[in-house]
């Protein structure tokens, strides 16, 4: 038991020098430029995600939603400025109170409300980790409680469903 405890002391201040050392070398205003793709056709999304065998990480968010822009800012946007997930993942989100119309799976035209109805999203933000039938392969992940864990959360939700992907 006291091993554990030791480790895991050790693993919160790694993390946190961590931290507090990558909040010393980079400036906000420094960091590259990413934009987080805003789903318009989600027929072809699923179609790219089926022919390239990659995983879909989806944020169905609001325009209201305080939370969903932290989760961007400190977890979505570093996913993408690292690199490290392109191979495998397609980040993509959808404001649910949009009012433009993208086209459904079904070769017809529907609202983000009514898809966000579909996969029953009542909180935002919340991700959704789909395969190329537009099924979810993973646990989604509902709110931001808090950011400790959460990139520790979506890695491990993110490696479940490649994994269900990639044995199919």
């Amino acid at each position: 038991m006291n091993v554990l405890k030791f480790i895991t002391a050790g693993l919160i201040l790694a993390l946190s020098t961590h931290a507090s050392l990558w909040a010393q070398d980079y400036d906000e205003d420094e960091l590259p430029y990413v934009e987080i793709l805003e789903v318009s056709d989600f027929a072809d999304l699923v179609k790219e995600a089926k022919e390239t065998r990659k995983i879909i990480l989806l944020e169905m968010s609001a325009s209201y939603c305080g939370y969903c822009r932290t989760l961007e800012e400190e977890i979505i946007k570093p996913m993408l400025r690292s690199g490290d997930y392109t191979e495998h993942v397609l980040i993509r989100k959808m404001e649910i109170d949009s009012h433009y119309p993208i086209n459904h799976t079904n070769g017809r035209k529907t609202s983000p409300a009514k898809l966000s109805n579909e996969y029953d999203i009542f909180v935002t933000p919340t991700l959704l980790f789909l395969d190329g039938n537009g099924e979810e392969v993973s646990e989604r992940i509902l709110g931001v409680n808090s950011l400790d864990f959460y990139g520790a959360y979506v890695d491990d939700a993110l490696e479940e469903g490649y994994q269900i992907i990639i044995n199919r």
